[in-house]
């Protein structure tokens, strides 16, 4: 028999990428009485989507990669289409040797723009596929339990770098890592590093950055979804039970099963006219959202272990603002700022159509959590940026969106070190509860969808 039987009432919080693959896998298997509770009016969690004049935008997770197996794989059976994601541009508001702030992307990369210098530059590339290509078994399946059997893996991505002889590689993972909101390299545990840039990925972001990628198949490059990431989620919970604006205010867990208080909108004839509480009960609980400890407690009894687990995770504040702006057309359709600039100012800014105005400037806050203050040192960067590029925010316009959370939530090196993700797994199931997210894989879509789908596999759909 299976660990879980399928008529088992299964209630998701957070319908985000954890929770809405989560909810597809148990779907997939039989299970037809899951429910997702999202707080928000929309899905996709932190893949967040706009149109502005009939073309979407991703405001979140933008691109994918070959390596992203799951997600391409689900894009196949609902037939959403992808288009290629190619170009980038380097840039610098300290870039005295032109009037432009350009500069080229490959000499920054390679440490200057002799033949010598460029070559070297592949050869250490080529060298880093191959010692990733034979770590290929320790992160072939989800999840980190047993990485405590590695301790050479078990240092900041810098420190591995260097053990390895590759510390001149390290502007190059700037790029993807640091600027994508992941932290600097002497923060992040190398094995998250190493997950992320896998050999595929590594391979797809060399070629997409380069003039003749618009000649290459589609699938050898990093590519976006034609309507957006969210787009993309949503489409996925057309075959889900979801629940939107709900807001969770208890949950009480028992032996008997879970019982969950809970806010939602009633309406009437498309009139909203009031939110009822209301209780119900469910067999398992499933929690996606990456919700601070603090917050957590508010709503449910931790356990010792989980208030422990929960108190030693760190996120990375980040944000990301849209305008509309005029006179101003990027050379690619990314530029990233190279060297990284200062805490609070953008590191990327994206113009995904160039015949649209509308721009994204993405930036890693300098406060512990996001406040006013940065918003308003965000605009001016953004603004002294776009002087330089010889632009001009539309007025009319001003912001077009503005978003800022705690992103990337991860632990440190000493963690890993100390068995921290053997501990999670050990208490995967307990009280009829279950974790899913970026915090037990990597936080990227890829991490986060494979890491549903072992869970799912191992303790539903296993047979005891």
């Amino acid at each position: 028999m299976r660990k879980i039987d399928r008529d088992a009432k299964i209630l998701i919080l957070g319908a985000g990428a954890g929770g809405l693959s989560t909810a597809h896998y148990l779907r997939q298997y039989g299970y037809k009485n899951v429910t997702i509770f999202e707080k928000l009016g929309r899905v996709g969690g932190l893949c967040r989507s706009i149109t502005e004049d009939n073309q979407s935008f991703d405001l979140g997770a933008a691109v994918v990669s070959p390596d992203y197996g799951e997600v391409l794989k689900m894009a196949r059976q609902y037939r959403i289409r992808l288009e290629k994601a190619i170009g980038a541009a380097a840039f610098s508001m300290d870039n005295g040797k032109n009037e432009t702030p350009y500069h080229r992307l490959y000499d920054y990369l390679a440490g200057g723009s002799s033949l010598i210098r460029h070559l070297r530059y592949l050869l250490l590339c080529l060298n880093y596929l191959k010692k990733r290509f034979f770590l290929r078994d320790v992160f072939r399946h989800p999840g980190w339990a047993g990485i405590t059997a590695h301790p050479d893996l078990c240092v900041t991505f810098s420190a591995w770098l260097k053990n390895n002889h590759l510390e001149e590689l390290s502007r190059l993972f700037e790029i993807p890592i640091t600027t994508f909101g992941y932290g600097n390299l002497d923060e992040i545990p190398a094995p998250y590093a190493l997950r992320y840039m896998s050999t595929r990925t590594l391979v797809a972001i060399l070629l997409s950055s380069v003039k003749f990628s618009r000649f290459l198949p589609g699938v050898l490059l990093v590519r976006r979804f034609t309507y957006g990431f969210q787009r993309f989620w949503e489409q996925v919970a057309w075959d889900l039970n979801v629940r939107l604006n709900v807001e969770v205010k208890t949950i009480k867990r028992n032996e008997d099963g879970i019982t969950v208080t809970y806010t939602h909108p009633i309406q009437m004839l498309g009139d909203q006219v009031s939110h009822a509480i209301d209780k119900a009960q469910f067999d398992h609980l499933i929690i996606s959202c990456p919700l601070l400890k603090k917050e957590m407690e508010k709503m449910m009894d931790l356990t010792e272990e989980e208030a422990w687990l929960q108190s030693r995770t760190q996120f990375i504040p980040y944000a990301v603002a849209s305008f509309e702006i005029a006179d101003m057309v990027l050379q690619e359709r990314v530029a990233f700022h190279l060297p990284l600039p200062p805490l609070g100012e953008p590191m990327i800014i994206s113009q995904p159509h160039p015949d649209n105005e509308l721009m994204a400037f993405y930036a890693r806050l300098s406060s512990s959590n996001p406040t006013e203050a940065d918003e308003h040192r965000l605009r001016e960067h953004v603004e002294r940026y776009v002087k330089a590029f010889g632009g001009k925010i539309k007025t009319d316009d001003d912001w077009h969106s503005y978003d800022a959370w705690l992103y990337f939530k991860h632990v440190s090196v000493y963690e890993f070190r100390a068995g921290y993700y053997d501990r999670w797994e050990k208490i995967q199931g307990e009280n009829r509860t279950f974790y899913v997210g970026g915090l037990f894989d990597f936080d990227y879509v890829e991490g986060i969808v494979c890491y549903s789908r072992a869970l799912v596999e191992q303790h539903f759909i296993k047979e005891i």
